[in-house]
């Protein structure tokens, strides 16, 4: 890993050598005003996707085949195993976590909310210059617009609209994870999560659209919609959050909830991945309800989409707050080095670099 400035247009210098933490002694300064303001936006959030799907519900029920009670529970050991799956690996990443702890620590790898709105710069566009994210926000709206009104399928307008910012985002996670090590990985895997969401998203409006027909909603890449994507996506999820809780030595509260969320998500990922290769015939006829889907070996309310789409909703939450908390550390951070330069420098001496990224930002 680097070391030294980096000047950009977007916010000014980017320190090299900055782990994704804040020290002990500064969380227990945070504002309690931060608890309470997150407190109560996740409390709308939840609310509102509560009515949202309580309104989805009642009103747009999804048209898809349903097992007989007798048949949906038939084989409920197999989502027993995938859930004893999910809490063995939940118990080797808690045990890693716990040996990082005991590792010798300079600077302490928990990342904090504090008072006062900043948006950290880590989350801004470091490398690549304004007018080129000016410019490509302008091709990405004309090639979206132009396959929209040209009909093309939604497919081809959501590349339109996407491909352009691919040069970009390769080009700024490079320099990203080049300064600022494990971080840069984290703040990839929000993002990919965040399409994610946006696909479950599109999905349920579609339903919305076609009063519940599923044979014509399926997002807008509607070609990956079936079980082997769904379930490597959801793992890939899954299983990097638990790489990051021991990275950043499970200091960070919001990422060991989205972990467990994650968690959840698997197990019904895993007994669909199962019952589609191993009963197909089964699965077409209404076991793709899972395990808490309604008609599913427990059952819910929920349809299918309408429970992934919460599923989803409880991971991203919980990721996006977990990955602002590690940014605004490396902001805390930063303002801590220069402080050990200012007094280094002011005594006549030197200061070792009593900060280092190996632990926290996890190397590069």
């Amino acid at each position: 890993m680097g070391t030294g400035a980096v000047s950009s247009d977007w916010g000014g210098e980017a320190r090299a050598d900055l782990p994704v933490a804040t020290r002990p002694g500064e969380v227990a300064g945070r504002s309690q005003a931060v608890v309470g303001s997150r407190a109560a936006g996740l409390l709308v959030v939840v609310v509102a996707v509560g009515i949202f799907l309580g309104y989805m519900v009642r009103n747009v029920p999804i048209v898809a085949p349903r097992l007989p009670r007798s048949e949906a529970v038939r084989y409920w050991p197999a989502a027993a195993i995938g859930a004893l799956i999910v809490t063995g690996v939940v118990a080797v990443v808690s045990g890693a976590v716990l040996r990082r702890r005991r590792a010798p620590l300079v600077a302490s790898d928990h990342a904090a909310p504090r008072a006062g709105f900043h948006l950290p710069r880590a989350l801004v566009w470091q490398r690549v210059p304004r007018r080129v994210v000016l410019i490509t926000v302008g091709v990405s709206f004309l090639l979206g617009a132009g396959a929209l009104l040209s009909d093309y399928p939604l497919w081809i307008v959501g590349l339109g609209a996407l491909l352009p910012w691919l040069p970009l985002l390769v080009f700024e996670a490079a320099w990203k994870h080049e300064h600022y090590g494990a971080f840069a990985v984290f703040l990839a895997v929000v993002f990919f999560q965040t399409l994610h969401m946006g696909e479950h998203t599109v999905q349920v409006l579609q339903l919305l659209a076609t009063d519940g027909n599923l044979a014509r909603s399926h997002g807008v890449f509607g070609q990956l919609d079936f079980e082997l994507v769904h379930f490597v996506a959801d793992t890939m999820v899954w299983l990097s959050l638990g790489v990051f809780l021991v990275v950043f030595r499970g200091a960070n509260r919001w990422l060991w909830i989205a972990f467990a969320a994650a968690g959840l998500h698997e197990v019904e990922h895993l007994y669909l991945f199962w019952i589609y290769h191993a009963h197909q015939a089964v699965y077409a006829s209404g076991g793709f309800a899972g395990i808490m889907g309604s008609g599913g070996i427990i059952g819910s309310p929920l349809g299918r989409p309408y429970l992934h789409f919460a599923y989803n909703v409880i991971v991203i939450v919980p990721m996006v707050i977990a990955l602002w908390d590690q940014a605004r550390g490396l902001d805390d951070l930063q303002v801590s080095r220069r402080a050990i330069t200012r007094a280094a420098a002011a005594s006549g001496g030197t200061t070792s670099a009593a900060i280092t990224t190996s632990g926290a930002a996890g190397g590069s």
